[in-house]
């Protein structure tokens, strides 16, 4: 396969290949992300494959906004003070599906869930009219990555596309599961203290 660069304002190129199956790589608001659509089976397996990701790991999702995540998830009033306060931004959020939400992912119970606070990501969601399915752009068990060109030269070959500008940092978003008891997964730009300050 060969590795196609895009710059940022090809976004109209970068939606039709999204849509046709194709795995995206792209800058976010923390590390570099590797997108495919939510519920595109095929595209799912290939950013697996890309990656040497194990099929027992779920690829996180991304939603443009809190009512988008409330179309496929179950948002109760923990979580959605939580979303209010820190979303979009660097906070992941573990939360039921909802049963009619299609196919998400290997047919797990539930998603990792993220509002990223990107302008550019979120208007792609937008035209896109549906979620993708975002993970980060590294082989497995490797760092995550922060600069484009490190992306290209680690996943050359085994993706359809990347954009042509860095991420905004290397540390990754904090993973927050809020079902029940609020257990922090792991810790990234927002700390626990912050947390448990807006749940009071």
């Amino acid at each position: 396969m060969k590795t196609e660069k895009y710059r940022p304002e090809d976004i109209g190129l970068i939606k039709e290949r999204l849509t046709r199956g194709d795995i995206i790589a792209f800058p976010t608001d923390t590390v570099f992300g590797l997108a495919c659509v939510y519920d595109d089976e095929e595209a799912i397996e290939k950013i697996y494959e890309a990656k040497g990701r194990a099929l027992s790991k779920a690829l996180p999702m991304m939603c443009s906004d809190k009512q988008m995540t409330e179309k496929y998830t179950y948002v109760d009033e923990k979580s959605g003070k939580l979303m209010d306060v820190f979303s979009p931004g660097a906070m992941t959020y573990i939360l039921d599906k909802r049963e009619d939400a299609g196919h998400i992912d290997n047919g797990f119970p539930t998603i990792a869930v993220r509002i990223p606070n990107d302008d550019w990501i979120r208007e792609l969601i937008r035209e896109m009219g549906k979620p993708l399915l975002v993970t980060s752009a590294n082989l497995s068990n490797t760092a995550s990555l922060k600069r484009w060109e490190e992306v290209l030269e680690e996943l050359d070959g085994r993706i359809d596309g990347i954009v042509m500008k860095d991420a905004k940092s290397e540390v990754s978003s904090t993973i927050v599961d809020v079902r029940e008891e609020v257990k922090i997964l792991r810790e990234g730009e927002i700390k626990e203290k912050e947390i448990s300050e807006v749940l009071r």
